[in-house]
């Protein structure tokens, strides 16, 4: 007989890959399953030993989930916090595996400038709403490749969007976009975070995918983020392109030397191609967890914990994408994004906009269209959703 009860709760399951899925971004989030474990009597000292003894969980999960709602143990549902997401979607190339709204710039010269000018208006428009609504900027989340563009319009960009004693983050897709201008230029406007889309330092997966860099160019790009102080996020896939376990530790080992302050693994399960998703072998799904098992065994092991945690579309096999952060350096974007903390107010192509009323336990969204062609030729239209979704009214 266990030694924990939970009431009556027709909502719990032993089955946790059963757990709510979030509106906003359509994957499993575990975390609401544990705070319904915690909202039933289970106590936080006890979470672990339920989870496992109880609920019939994997111990190693239990573990993880239990670590990760006791870094968790900050957060505040304040319904005036927001963050603002904008979306930068040009590179100088696309890889293989890019799902993300993205246009090669060499390519997109007939609607480059007429994004700029619509993403500018809509910045401009969420800076009103925030003014009128008297919301504080918990975070700023630059989405795709920033650095990407000229040095001037990052600039301008940033001065519109930037707010002061928040949280900055840029995402950058490639080293190669990190120069010592483009750095100077973040931190003149308080950019705090970077956050490194590196998937892999294995040098034949990343030819495979068609990336143009190696873990040389990461290196020697750190030695001009070291001079400015930026906290950085490494994001890393698990299985990319079928890696064992040993090249899977040594992306961690090699990430960890470069001294990030965060590193996101996530759990991908891509083989060679999109084509050969799902994974329904059951061996290969076996292999997945073992992989996923010992990094958490090896992060925990070098002193980072786990402070987010959700997973893949379950027919994937639910494996988890978790965040990993070393004390006191953990992205509250992320943490706020998969928990469904805060409003967020998106600009820019594919970008969702979330209405939270936590003491109505309320979520709402909409979505910017995914086409830039259609974002540019609907602009008009598109902001006076944004209006309405957001009870804004200029005559007031």
């Amino acid at each position: 007989m266990s030694r924990f009860r939970l009431p009556k709760n027709p909502a719990l399951s032993k089955d946790y890959t059963k757990c709510p899925w979030t509106a906003e971004t359509r994957v499993s989030n575990p975390m609401l399953y544990v705070h319904k474990v915690l909202d039933s009597g289970v106590q936080m000292d006890e979470l672990r030993d339920y989870l496992f003894l109880d609920m019939h969980m994997d111990r190693r999960k239990a573990d993880l989930l239990a670590r990760t709602v006791k870094q968790q143990g900050h957060i505040v549902r304040n319904d005036n916090e927001v963050m603002m997401t904008i979306n930068v979607p040009f590179c100088a190339w696309r890889c293989f595996n890019c799902q993300r709204v993205m246009y090669q710039i060499s390519k997109s010269e007939d609607v480059y400038e007429y994004y700029f000018d619509n993403l500018m208006r809509e910045v401009e428009l969420s800076r009103a709403i925030i003014a009128k609504k008297c919301y504080i900027v918990k975070s700023v989340f630059y989405m795709g490749n920033l650095l990407a563009l000229d040095n001037d319009k990052i600039e301008k960009i940033l001065s519109l969007s930037a707010f002061s004693l928040c949280e900055t983050c840029v995402e950058v897709g490639s080293p190669a976009f990190i120069t010592h201008e483009k750095l100077a230029i973040l931190k003149k406007y308080g950019v705090t975070r970077l956050v490194l889309n590196a998937l892999t330092f294995n040098t034949v997966s990343l030819r495979k995918l068609c990336r143009r860099f190696e873990f040389k160019d990461f290196y020697d790009a750190y030695k001009v983020i070291t001079e400015f102080g930026f906290d950085v996020n490494i994001e890393l896939a698990v299985g990319m392109m079928n890696e064992r376990w040993l090249q899977v530790k040594r992306n961690i080992q090699l990430a960890m030397d470069l001294g990030a302050t965060n590193i996101d693994l996530y759990a991908r399960g891509c083989p060679l191609s999109p084509e050969q998703l799902p994974l329904v072998d059951k061996n290969k799904i076996a292999d997945m967890r073992k992989i996923l098992e010992a990094s958490y065994d090896f992060m925990i092991e070098n002193g980072y914990e786990p402070y987010f945690v959700y997973n893949t579309e379950l027919e994937h096999g639910c494996f988890e994408n978790v965040g990993y952060t070393i004390p006191n350096k953990k992205c509250y974007y992320f943490e706020d994004r998969v928990e469904s903390v805060s409003t967020i107010i998106g600009c820019g192509t594919n970008a969702t906009s979330v209405l939270v009323k936590n003491l109505h336990n309320e979520k709402s969204s909409i979505t910017n269209p995914y086409d830039i062609g259609q974002y540019i030729l609907g602009i008009e239209e598109y902001l006076d959703k944004k209006k309405k979704f957001f009870g804004f009214d200029f005559t007031k």
